[in-house]
């Protein structure tokens, strides 16, 4: 299977690292999921809407795409917390770098657990051959496309 770097490059590409936050009613827990190589934070969010399956088997389970369909506005507040306009859910998700960095977020009803995503890159026009180190070393990186 071809991944990002064998395709025809329009632009760069840079590494995210894709990040959780889980909350229960008992307890809370922080980390990092997987790394993955992506053009831009759009596309970021949108192989996470798509519940990607990652290599181990996993798959990060969301509500991106409800939340979309919901088709709810959100403000955008300035420091002096005047409206200054909207945004949409995807919009605000990728102005955020996802939902764990969402400080208006609520965490109701954690009968059952809440999980939030978020993003941060960590290095922009990454070499193909870095990738390849990462890897080779046991670090697990996951591409847009190469899924």
């Amino acid at each position: 299977m071809k991944g990002v770097f064998d395709q025809e490059r329009s632009s760069e590409m840079n590494l995210y690292k894709i990040m959780f936050e889980h909350y229960s009613q008992k307890d809370s827990k922080v980390g990092t999921i997987t790394h993955l190589v992506a053009r831009s934070d759009e596309e970021v969010y949108e192989w996470l809407k798509n519940e990607p399956r990652l290599s181990d088997g996993s798959v990060i389970y969301n509500s991106y795409k409800y939340s979309e369909e919901d088709d709810e506005t959100f403000e955008i507040y300035d420091a002096d917390y005047n409206v200054i306009g909207t945004e949409s859910f995807k919009e605000r998700m990728i102005r955020l770098h996802g939902e764990m960095f969402d400080e208006d977020k609520e965490l109701n009803d954690l009968y059952y657990g809440l999980t939030l995503y978020g993003w941060q890159k960590v290095k922009e026009d990454i070499l193909p051959e870095a990738v390849d180190t990462m890897k080779s070393n046991g670090i697990i990186i996951s591409e847009v496309g190469g899924l």
